[in-house]
């Protein structure tokens, strides 16, 4: 019996999955996400075909692995081939609908902020390939946009795309040097989606309660499950949700929006998908606001 070979998966390939799904995602479940300006669409698409001439360059095929291969070399054959993913192929209409949802979410939230409190010091921690934080500086000429990512070439390449795109990147900076500018009122803001179920359970709570405590404005995604013995190893189960409720302030207010952005998503998610039910009883995004 011939095995199933396993795929290998590079640095590049998650990110880059998420960003060149988006476009098409948008465009696909448009009835279902946050209303999005003309400007950001075009923005996206243009992020996307520049994105993919970056990683055609040689240096970059080291941190491809079998998905983001693929991904690159069949959108240079065909531009189509992310739109036909988010169509047809197994599992990617199901996570495209959660980027599109989780970006246009992120996008709304944002644009409310600055219109309500112009002098926004904004960072987007966990920024992988995404295009949110060029689009906000771009669009409106927020010159105080950072980005955090973990992963060196990962910026590289973000950075080298945003300059080709908007002629200027957000500037670069660490966890460390986000807090550190937090406690200076340096930052204000921050956006994390994507990164934090990455991280181990006590990392993230104590990421939680600093983001609480400093920064007035957030947009974090966290995951939660609410059958203990199924949960992943990073998601909250309700004990888990409970705990973190008793050791953070403003509690109310924090779980108040955290009903109402997650109920939203919720609606958004089973109205485009009306037979993927099955998410509900596995691990799902919760997304904390202020």
């Amino acid at each position: 019996m011939v095995k199933n070979k396993e795929t290998n998966y590079g640095v590049m390939d998650i990110p880059l999955s998420c960003s060149m799904f988006l476009e098409p995602a948008l465009k696909r479940y448009v009835n279902n996400i946050s209303p999005l300006s003309r400007g950001t669409k075009k923005f996206v698409h243009e992020w996307n075909k520049a994105l993919v001439e970056i990683l055609k360059q040689s240096k970059y095929s080291v941190y491809l692995g079998d998905l983001g291969r693929k991904i690159l070399s069949r959108t240079l054959k065909s531009e189509s081939f992310p739109t036909k993913c988010v169509e047809t192929a197994k599992s990617v209409p199901l996570h495209s609908l959660h980027y599109a949802i989780r970006f246009s979410e992120s996008v709304d939230f944002l644009a409310r902020k600055i219109e309500s409190k112009p002098n926004i010091k904004f960072v987007d921690f966990g920024c992988g390939f995404s295009p949110l934080a060029p689009i906000i500086q771009s669009e409106y000429r927020i010159s105080d946009t950072y980005c955090i990512d973990d992963k060196p070439e990962i910026l590289d390449v973000y950075c080298a795309v945003s300059e080709k795109v908007s002629g200027k990147a957000p500037k670069s900076i660490s966890w460390e040097q986000a807090k550190e500018m937090a406690l200076s009122g340096q930052l204000n803001t921050i956006v994390a989606m994507g990164v934090l179920p990455y991280i181990k359970l006590e990392e993230q709570v104590a990421c939680l309660k600093f983001i609480n405590n400093n920064f007035p404005n957030f947009m974090v995604e966290i995951k939660y499950n609410n059958n203990s013995e199924t949960a992943g190893e990073n998601v909250f189960d309700l004990k888990r949700l409970q705990r973190l409720r008793l050791d953070v302030e403003n509690t109310k207010t924090l779980e108040t929006t955290m009903i109402q952005n997650s109920l939203r998503y919720l609606h958004r998610f089973m109205c485009a998908m009306p037979d993927k039910r099955y998410f509900l009883a596995n691990d799902r995004s919760l997304f904390l606001s202020r």
